[in-house]
């Protein structure tokens, strides 16, 4: 459906769902970090000048000066530009300055400390660089402990450091977050496995567009990701990630991820739910490759309805994606699978759909 080739269309979707995610997660940071910190939700924020920042940060290099009240301050400048984040790293000594309170016995300044790191970890490939070689031992360690606060925090920057770029994946990936990420999938807490998700998700993403991921470590990540795309569906993306590569998709069709993503299509909103719609239908397009699993999206009693709801999107990309899985289901070379196709006359019942969908999207 796509003068791209495979291989350049799924790069492509790697850099755009790492793009997105970390926007949407500067939005977040923006949004409920504060509340970690003590600041009143209805603070007026003003704008912070990078002078300032590099002001707070010599601050911060004299431990007896720097207060709470201090870190909220940088937090706020942090999380407002990258420049504000570039200016801090100008500061000679002001990250080992950071770290050092990372490591502090104040768990309230602990935690803020840990929050400056992630909104450092928003910045561009340099400071995450920077950042990646100063803090991740720290910031892994705080994996194994119990203040689930500092915990998730650390997760969450962890995430973005390892979805920034190659250099900063390899540190992580050499100091073992992988095995780290995967013993926190099954904590009990929400907050904690929604942050591991987005970590994994990235660590995923840049280590599939580097080759750097190798089988076993896709298989394992599989085996524990797929169990939770009920209970978070945000790992969703994960499972599309790992579908991409071909080398879990029997560990996903044996957990039934065909039948459970489509399920998951039905309960969607089409108007709210456009993000995980995107991640279920490239599932369905990546794994329909396989006979088994082109055999059971043709089975589902209600698939051209899913269909039907899908090409009308208001969405193109959705509606891009939606053609690009019915062309793998009717092209595909399995004559079991052509049967199929033909007993059950879905070309047919969706011409007029698939003829306006193909006029938008052309």
């Amino acid at each position: 459906m796509s003068e791209d080739s495979p291989v350049d269309f799924l790069r492509q979707s790697f850099r755009d769902l790492g793009d997105q995610e970390r926007r949407q997660h500067r939005e977040l940071q923006v949004n409920s970090r504060r509340s970690t910190l003590g600041e009143l939700q209805n603070i007026q924020k003003r704008a912070v000048s990078s002078e300032e920042v590099k002001a707070l940060a010599d601050k911060l290099k004299h431990k007896s000066q720097f207060t709470s009240q201090d870190f909220l301050g940088l937090n706020n400048a942090l999380i407002q530009s990258e420049e504000n984040i570039v200016a801090f790293f100008k500061v000679q000594g002001a990250l080992h300055a950071l770290v050092r309170e990372l490591l502090g016995q104040n768990a309230s300044l602990q935690l803020a400390a840990a929050n400056c790191c992630c909104n450092l970890s928003l910045g561009n490939e340099k400071s995450c660089l920077q950042l990646t070689k100063a803090a991740a031992p720290y910031l892994l360690s705080n994996l194994d402990g119990l203040n689930h606060h500092l915990l998730e925090v650390c997760t969450w920057t962890l995430g973005n450091l390892a979805g920034c770029h190659i250099k900063p994946w390899e540190i992580l990936h050499s100091q073992g977050l992988l095995p780290k990420l995967l013993q926190l999938i099954t904590s009990s807490s929400s907050d904690i496995i929604h942050s591991v998700i987005y970590a994994l998700t990235h660590y995923v993403r840049i280590g599939l567009n580097s080759d750097n991921l190798d089988l076993e470590q896709q298989r394992n990540i599989a085996v524990s990701a797929h169990n939770l795309m009920e209970r978070d569906r945000s790992s969703c993306w994960l499972i599309y990630l790992l579908s991409c590569s071909g080398d879990s998709d029997d560990i996903l069709l044996n957990n039934s991820v065909v039948v459970r993503s489509l399920r998951l299509l039905g309960e969607c909103n089409a108007n709210q739910d456009v993000l995980i719609i995107t991640a279920l239908v490239r599932i369905l397009g990546n794994l329909s490759v396989n006979s088994s699993a082109a055999e059971v999206i043709l089975k589902e009693p209600s698939i051209v309805s899913i269909l039907c709801t899908l090409l009308t999107s208001p969405y193109a990309h959705v509606q891009r994606e939606t053609l690009w899985l019915i062309g793998n289901l009717v092209n595909h070379p399995s004559k079991e699978i052509q049967y199929l196709v033909t007993i059950s006359n879905i070309e047919n019942i969706l011409e007029p759909l698939l003829s306006v969908a193909l006029s938008k999207v052309a």
